[in-house]
């Protein structure tokens, strides 16, 4: 008799041997049990984790010949020719080689006829994701309303390429993948009844590059018996079938890797590839390994996720050499360079490049330890420099009396008077002009220098980019802080816009709040524009008055706060002559 692959041998022909599905199953036999049988069920899921193996029990389930129930006998002649697949109404469809509108219309006529043998016509039609968008219509019709005596099983492994029409008109059902733990036991029990010696660390290597599929997993597990491994067949064994790496040199990689040491990671890599590894399967392995890694930093006492190593020795120590940020690049370039070696002319270099990107990757922590340091400045600054800077300003002001300045007239212009008077008539007084509204000038607050006054901005200036105020910030740091007094500040600019926009509502309103939480006390916010201009200083003592100049004494017309307000607006001052 010709040799039977262990995934056929093994093929589950009830529902309690169907390992993994559970939630399916149980259904199944609870609508078997009931009677509520449907006429079309979708079947979706990964490959190899049990879709046609679930339709050929329900098959016999139900034509069984003593069913239907939800435990086929499997001795009957109908269970027989299901398991053998020469029954007379179980039809195995094969979508992608009969995908087309003629084979669609030949099973709508068969579609007919009664049963043969068993109760039910079973069509099961696998990868039905295949069939033509004119073959899912002429399914249609069939499909909704089938003859009593018929039930469809479509299979898919890409259910989401299935019409909706066709999806209303099934019972879905979706496959899980298989985990480790459920792929390890079975393995061990197939191993156990075939007379094949197996090691513990084997079946779970096998379990693991399974993927989730059991059919691949007796494939691996068939391809190893035939190695020439002696006794037992162990991890190296099917290592060295599978072209796998291996946890040591994925652990030496590591190690050269958390090192930064270039030189070593590339002997080792000549020395695999010398060896005839597949350098796609050591980028592989090596984002496996990271992740492990990772995932043990994040929740160590978590044993639930399979990971690829399970050496906790190994996962403790090198899992504290690197940071969460470190972990997570490295699998990004790991991932990136596995992409690469699909379709690079040469992959090994894609693989180098990797290699020595990880080697020389920045700290993963340096964000984390430059805010912190950020902070920690910012904190020094407040305590040292900007605190002490305005509480004593604050506490060594004069009283606010003091500081009441002197309202000066900046008058723009002021024409002479050149008209000669006539003879004989009384010369009458010019007419008033409207003058100029007089700008306000307060001088800065005594005590407070240059060097405060810079500080008082930058502080104003950090607490708006701290606050999030960035585009406040970028406006407004191109002005400075010339004087600040009881109740206004006054911000000097050299360009235009800024100027006109720090002046708007909105912005004025935020500038003016963080001017009080800095100051310790509410400010008018007062913007001036023109040329550069040196930081502000204490206004020089009032000069005794002086003869009268026109309108304007001597000692007003050297005023230095007129001089800075001349500065800041512009214009010239001109003295009426009688």
């Amino acid at each position: 008799m010709a040799y039977v692959a262990l995934y056929r041998k093994w093929r589950p022909q009830d529902f309690d041997n169907l390992v993994g599905q559970e939630h399916i199953s149980v259904t199944l036999k609870n609508a078997i049990t009931t009677g509520k049988i449907a006429h079309a069920y979708l079947f979706a899921g990964p490959r190899g984790t049990g879709k046609t193996s679930t339709a050929k029990i329900l098959a016999k389930a139900l034509n069984c010949q003593e069913g239907p129930t939800v435990n086929p006998c499997n001795h009957c002649d109908n269970c027989d020719k299901i398991t053998a697949g020469t029954s007379m109404d179980v039809f195995e469809i094969d979508a992608a080689s009969n995908r087309g509108i003629d084979e669609i219309r030949e099973l709508r006529e068969t579609v007919k006829f009664a049963p043969v043998d068993g109760r039910y016509k079973v069509y099961i039609i696998d990868e039905v994701h295949m069939l033509t968008t004119e073959a899912f219509n002429a399914l249609l019709k069939t499909l909704e309303e089938p003859p009593a005596h018929v039930v469809f099983v479509l299979a898919t492994t890409e259910p989401h390429r299935i019409p909706a029409t066709i999806h209303s008109r099934c019972q879905r059902y979706d496959f899980r993948r298989i985990s480790v733990k459920e792929i390890e036991q079975r393995l061990a029990s197939v191993a156990e009844q075939s007379d094949v010696s197996v090691a513990p660390e084997a079946l779970r290597l096998i379990a693991v590059q399974a993927d989730g599929g059991m059919r691949d997993a007796l494939s691996i597990l068939d391809q190893c018996t035939t190695l020439d491994a002696g006794d037992t067949i162990t991890a190296s064994h099917v290592r060295q079938l599978l072209g796998m790496i291996g946890h040591e040199w994925v652990w030496q990689l590591t190690n050269a890797i958390a090192d930064r040491d270039a030189h070593n990671v590339l002997l080792k890599l000549d020395e695999l590839i010398q060896l005839g590894k597949d350098i796609r399967q050591l980028l592989l392995e090596l984002a496996l390994h990271a992740r492990s890694l990772m995932l043990y930093k994040a929740a160590p006492d978590i044993d639930t996720i399979e990971v690829y190593s399970e050496d906790k020795t190994v996962l403790a120590e090198q899992s504290a050499r690197f940071s969460h940020a470190e972990l997570v690049q490295i699998l990004e370039v790991l991932q990136q360079a596995a992409n690469e070696t699909k379709w690079a002319a040469e992959p090994r270099i894609a693989v180098e490049m990797a290699l020595i990107t990880l080697c020389h990757r920045a700290d993963g922590n340096d964000v984390a330890a430059l805010l912190e340091r950020v902070a920690a400045l910012e904190e020094k600054l407040a305590n040292s420099q900007v605190v002490p800077a305005v509480s004593s300003w604050q506490d060594n002001r004069p009283p606010a009396a003091a500081l009441q300045p002197q309202t000066q007239a900046v008058p723009t212009q002021v024409h002479k008077q050149t008209s000669p008077v006539p003879a004989g008539q009384q010369a009458m007084p010019p007419a008033p002009k409207q003058a100029a509204a007089p700008v306000q000038v307060e001088p800065a607050v005594s005590g407070v220098d240059a060097a405060n006054l810079r500080a008082v901005w930058e502080a104003v200036l950090k607490e708006l980019l701290t606050g999030g105020k960035r585009s406040v910030h970028a406006c407004v740091m191109q002005g400075q802080l010339t004087a600040l007094t009881d109740n206004q500040a006054m911000v000097h600019f050299t360009a235009t816009f800024p100027k006109e926009r720090t002046e708007k509502e909105d912005y004025r309103a935020i500038v003016e709040k963080t001017l009080e939480q800095v100051a310790g006390h509410q400010v008018k916010l007062v913007c001036s524009l023109g040329v550069d201009m040196p930081a502000a200083k204490p206004p020089a003592p009032p000069a005794p008055a002086a003869p009268a100049l026109g309108n304007l004494t001597e000692a007003e017309f050297n005023d230095p706060t007129l001089k800075q307000a001349q500065a800041m607006f512009g214009g010239k001052v001109i003295k009426i002559e009688k």
